[in-house]
């Protein structure tokens, strides 16, 4: 007659065995499944925790497709979580800062980082053992296909109109670089362009200063909006004339194909890149190679929007 009572005995100790490790379990630690909401839409996303002793290690998938972006500095004081993660791309390494409350089995926030001096934020919006969010916007520029075919998406960027008014207007720049036969080193100054008679294309005027003193530059700028290309009509301070066309499909980048050069018995062949940072931000890289030789770096310069006064 005591059978039964035993079997309910083990039934019971199960429960509260059960119980009890549910309430043991970690506030944060196991997976969290949401969306990254940003200007370019919405993202399915991913984040583990695992707790190790008093710290957590943690990844977060979504923000470079499918592949996971590693975590760290957690920290979870009370209900607020911070974190940070570190992310390549094509403006360099660049650092996510991350700010969510944990209530329950929520968690929501923010990441935050900063390119050129300019901050761009995205939302974060995760349920504890969740499912990803599905029917994402895609992105402009910044998607593509894995190797099995699936979708995968970029860092969360800041988006620019392609179009001729981007450069429209006066920019103040430094170039750090060496001297070469296109022009001095380490100079900076101001390139203005306005809108030229024909009203399709752009004509600026550089004026700057060296360590040998001053210099003026001159350069005319079209864009074909169906086919995105971008091209530039310079006349350098040494008199070297460029011809270069810049596929500016993405709106994070544009990269330039530039006709070979025969000045002086040398043949130069140069690369350069724009990277738009923001409305009022742009960085240019550029690389040479003299006669056949490796390219190397000729500088880099950061150029930023002079921006009018308000009314």
């Amino acid at each position: 007659m005591r059978r039964p009572y035993s079997i309910l005995s083990a039934i019971l100790c199960i429960c509260l065995i059960a119980t009890a490790s549910l309430s043991q379990q970690d506030r944060l630690e196991g997976r969290w499944a949401g969306a990254v909401k940003s200007i370019q839409g919405t993202r399915p996303a991913v984040v583990t925790f695992k707790k190790s002793g008093d710290s957590y290690t943690g990844a977060i998938s979504g923000l470079r497709g499918d592949a996971e972006v590693p975590l760290s500095d957690i920290k979870l004081e009370g209900d607020k979580l911070t974190a940070k993660s570190e992310v390549e791309s094509p403006q360099g390494s660049f650092v996510i800062n991350y700010t969510l409350m944990l209530e329950g089995e929520t968690l929501k926030g923010k990441g935050e980082l900063d390119l050129g001096g300019q901050s761009f934020g995205f939302d974060i919006e995760l349920k504890r053992g969740g499912e990803a969010a599905q029917g994402e916007t895609p992105s402009r520029g910044g998607g593509g296909r894995d190797r099995q075919g699936q979708s995968r998406r970029s860092v969360p960027q800041p988006q620019q109109e392609q179009s001729l008014e981007y450069f429209a207007g006066q920019w103040t720049f430094k170039w750090i670089g060496r001297e070469s036969i296109l022009g001095p080193g380490t100079r900076e100054g101001t390139v203005t362009y306005t809108l030229a008679a024909d009203g399709k294309s752009l004509e600026g005027r550089t004026v700057g200063t060296h360590a040998e003193g001053s210099y003026e530059e001159s350069a005319a700028i079209t864009f074909d909006e169906e086919k995105k290309i971008l091209t530039f009509r310079e006349r350098r301070a040494g008199g070297v004339q460029l011809l270069s066309k810049g596929d500016w499909s993405s709106p994070i980048a544009i990269r330039f194909t530039i006709e070979p050069l025969n000045v002086k018995g040398q043949t130069l062949r140069l690369r350069r890149t724009i990277d738009v940072i923001s409305a009022h931000s742009f960085k240019v890289t550029e690389e040479m190679s003299e006669d056949g030789g490796p390219f190397v770096r000729l500088g880099n310069a950061l150029f930023s929007k002079v921006l009018s006064p308000a009314k």
